[in-house]
This record gives C-alpha cells, sequence and structure tokens, in this order.
C-alpha cells in the first residue's frame, strides 16, 4: 500500500513534480488557456453516473480499447477532518483498510487480486481517501465485492494495530523527519496554520500516531466510510448495465449516516512571517507558502497561469532572470495544494549558497513586482498556452484520469461538470485579471517565508 500521496513526502528530486497531484488534484485546471486568439474547447466526455438510495454516488466510463478495469473508490475524509490529538488518523486507518474483514482475513484481499493479474493500492490526502484496483474486465465483480466488504465489515484488532503503528512511525521518520524538504515544510505548515487542522503534514504527528488507539480507528471508520460520503468510479471494459446490477448486489444494503465533521478553522495573517529552519543539509532552501483559495474558486486559474508566467515554465521570469542570467539560484517551482478548504502554494528556489539567501529573496519580489506593476508580455501567453494545449491532447487520451478528476469534483465540490465551468472561466480571463489575481495573493502579508539553512556549527565550550 502506498499510504500517502507521493506529491507530500516523496522523491523531491526535481520539485516540481508529484505523483497524483497534477493528475487529479489540478486535472481540472491544466486545460488553462488565454484565449487572445482562439478558445480552447474540450470535446465531450462520455460518462454515466448514478446514485444508490443510500447516497452512494457512481461514475461509469466505458473504454473497450483494453480489456481491463480499474474500480476506484474516494472517501471523503482526509487530514484536514482530523482533530487535535487524533492527527494521522486519516492515513491510519488507510493502512487498517487492508487488515481484512470477518469475510477476508489479512492478506486474502493482495492474494485475490494478484491471483488474476491485478493490481491494487491506496493514498491519503488533505481532503479525501482513495483506493484502487486494477484487474482484467471479467474480474468487476470480484472487485466490487472486495471493496464493498471492507467499506462496512472492516476488522479493527488491537494487535494488528500496535503492529502497523510502527510501520507508519517508520514512514514518517523515513518520508519527513530525515527528508529535508518535508521536514521544512512541515515546520513552515505549522508556523503558517497554528489553528487549523493544515498545521501538519498528511501522516500525522509522531506523538499523535503513537497515542491512537483501535477504538478511535473503530469510531473514526464508522463515522466517514458510509455510502454517502464516498464515490465509486468504473473505468474501463465494462457495460453500464452490469455496473449497475454489481453496484446494487454489493453496496445496496448499507445505510446511509450522519457525517460529524469538525469546522474547519481558517488561520488568518496580517503581516509577513520569516522564519530560518536549521537541518541536516548541505544545501539551502527557500519556500514561500502563499494561502489561496478552494480548489473551486474562480481565482485558482489564474494563480496557476501567474505560477507558470512566473515560475515554472522554461521562459518564466524567475528561471530567466534569477538562474540563467544572475546565477542565484540551482533551481526553482512551485507546489500547489488545492483542496476542499483554503489551501496553499508552496514557490520554493534553491540558492547556490547560503549566502545568497538574502539576495536571492531581493531578486524574486523584484521580478514579482515587475510582473504585477508592469503587466504580462504577449509572448508569456502564447509560451503558457502551448503547454496547456499539449496538456489537453495527453489527458483527452487518458480516460482513467479524467474519471478520477470528474469523482473528485463531485465528491469535494459536488460538481462533476466543474472543469467546463472552468474552462469556460478561463477563455474569458484577461491579462489584467491574472495581475489582479496575483495582486490578491501574491503579497508580503499572505506570506509565509522558511529559508532551510544546514546545522550551524555548535562552538565547542572552553576553546
Amino acid at each position: 500500500m502506498e499510504g500517502i500521496l507521493k506529491m507530500n513526502y516523496k522523491g523531491m528530486s526535481k520539485l516540481g513534480l508529484f505523483f497524483f497531484s497534477i493528475i487529479i488534484l489540478t486535472l481540472f485546471f491544466s486545460f488553462s488557456v488565454l484565449a487572445e486568439e482562439s478558445e480552447i474547447i474540450i470535446p465531450e466526455f462520455e460518462y454515466h453516473n448514478f446514485q444508490l438510495n443510500n447516497g452512494l454516488e457512481v461514475f461509469v466510463f466505458e473504454d473497450d480499447s483494453i480489456p481491463l478495469v480499474e474500480l476506484s473508490i474516494f472517501y471523503k475524509v482526509g487530514s484536514i477532518d482530523e482533530e487535535k490529538g487524533l492527527t494521522g488518523i486519516s492515513h491510519f486507518l488507510e493502512h487498517t483498510m487492508f487488515m481484512g474483514t470477518e469475510a477476508l482475513g489479512k492478506g486474502k484481499m493482495d492474494e485475490l487480486i494478484k491471483a488474476v493479474g491485478g493490481q491494487n493500492n491506496a493514498a491519503t490526502s488533505f481532503d479525501y481517501t482513495y483506493y484502487y484496483q486494477e484487474v482484467p474486465s471479467s474480474m468487476l465483480e470480484l472487485v466490487m465485492a472486495i471493496e464493498a466488504d471492507r467499506m462496512g465489515n472492516l476488522l479493527i484488532d488491537s494487535e494488528e494495530i500496535e503492529r502497523e503503528r510502527e510501520v507508519i512511525c517508520q514512514e514518517r521518520r523515513s518520508r519527513v523527519e530525515n527528508n529535508v524538504i518535508t521536514a521544512g515544510i512541515e515546520i513552515i505548515q505549522a508556523k503558517a496554520f497554528p489553528k487549523s487542522s493544515l498545521n501538519h503534514q498528511i501522516v500525522g504527528w509522531m506523538e499523535d500516531i503513537e497515542r491512537i488507539e483501535a477504538e478511535d480507528i473503530r469510531a473514526y471508520y464508522d463515522n466517514y466510510y458510509s455510502p454517502n460520503n464516498a464515490v465509486l468510479v468504473i473505468a474501463g471494459d465494462v457495460e453500464l448495465e452490469e455496473v449497475k446490477n454489481l453496484t446494487k448486489k454489493y453496496f445496496a444494503h448499507y445505510e446511509s449516516r450522519e457525517i460529524k465533521r469538525p469546522d474547519f478553522i481558517e488561520d488568518k495573517q496580517e503581516e509577513e512571517i520569516v522564519t530560518e529552519i536549521e537541518l541536516n543539509t548541505n544545501i539551502p532552501f527557500t519556500f514561500m507558502l502563499y494561502k489561496i483559495p478552494e480548489g473551486d474558486h474562480p481565482d485558482i486559474m489564474g494563480i496557476n497561469i501567474f505560477l507558470d508566467i512566473l515560475v515554472n515554465s522554461q521562459s518564466s521570469r524567475i528561471k530567466q532572470e534569477l538562474q540563467k542570467k544572475e546565477n542565484l539560484i540551482l533551481e526553482t517551482g512551485t507546489l500547489l495544494y488545492e483542496m476542499r478548504v483554503p489551501g496553499f502554494a508552496l514557490v520554493y528556489f534553491v540558492p547556490l549558497n547560503e549566502g545568497l539567501i538574502g539576495k536571492a529573496q531581493e531578486a524574486f519580489d523584484r521580478e514579482l513586482a515587475h510582473i504585477i506593476e508592469e503587466g504580462i508580455e504577449d509572448e508569456e501567453f502564447q509560451a503558457v498556452k502551448k503547454i496547456y494545449e499539449k496538456g489537453l491532447v495527453f489527458m483527452q487520451r487518458d480516460t482513467v484520469s479524467m474519471a478520477q478528476s470528474i469523482a473528485l469534483s463531485k465528491l469535494n465540490y459536488d460538481n462533476p461538470e466543474l472543469y467546463r465551468e472552468q474552462l469556460a472561466y478561463l477563455n474569458q480571463l484577461s491579462k489584467e485579471d491574472i495581475i489582479g489575481i496575483a495582486s490578491k495573493y501574491f503579497n508580503a502579508e499572505n506570506r509565509v517565508i522558511g529559508n532551510i539553512v544546514p546545522v550551524k556549527e555548535q562552538e565547542i565550550e572552553g576553546e
């Protein structure tokens, strides 16, 4: 089991590339183009949607190009739903979901999936938890039965919980505490969100992982893992009527439940926060956290476009000036955390050495001010447009990714057609709109700066 989404904890050799964040969380924003010359039109993506009487939403994407089917189920629960003292419980429960049921003991589910040539995995995010199984299309009923079984019949054994606790503790050590980037981001998040449930990484604080009990996991499972808090996605070589019959057969007997979700606290900020973080690294890093609105807010599209022009593309202002001309930084990029509550954007650069942190920051702020005060060039528009056009062509060929995007839009925003609304808005955006959005969010009063630097050598007493 994968555990936590890789975008938050793994493989940051190239900090702007992530396993799932681009494919799922920003899929419906990746079609961002500006309509100065022509509008981009997304072709019709055919799919079917129905709902069981218990509230379970089901999306079916028929694609007979390959004799495979992927079953995905998304639960509307993640680390932003965790209460103080129980951080990391969403991820802990995800691990627990592989411990078996009364019908299928521990490990039996994996054995069945592998026996038919399939694969399965799971991931926890800030605002949802996700499970998927990919098998030959003739095995659809098998995975339907498995996923339905563990929706309501999960075994939660205290001894197994203790064994899994050490696995999760080790996961935190390797992915957060022993990873300079994620360890630094965790500290920056805590500074930016002192009261909010965004103040911790998805894996949770170590002291909470060590105190979570089987009873806590049972209560969390009973509260959130219900059909009316889930979206089921079937994509591949299937027929709608078969999916309807199997869904009713295996999921219809569950009853909907009232979901008790804690209120999300949004931390307000009135002035810039700057902190220096000493960690075991030979290379300094600067992260700038900017607070952004929820993922279905129209401004999100402008934020994406602005960051591409400022930082992300090879022709971006920061790459051209700070990296190529002034030789102040080694790399730069952004990490966007878009979710059903107000999230954040992390803009980072890697100074050539620690002594250049201040100069690189001044140069970054200079380029940020230039683009806001002087506007955007037409050439920059066209460069961004080409990038998104290529992304659009790619996404047209990926039924599973499109299915997951639509399902997440339904889960988080009750709007499966959100990507179309976003595209319509994008095609009306002007350069002035982009600058207005940039001015609104990318200012010092909305920023937390974290400079990650090598641990200073301690003076030896008596010398």
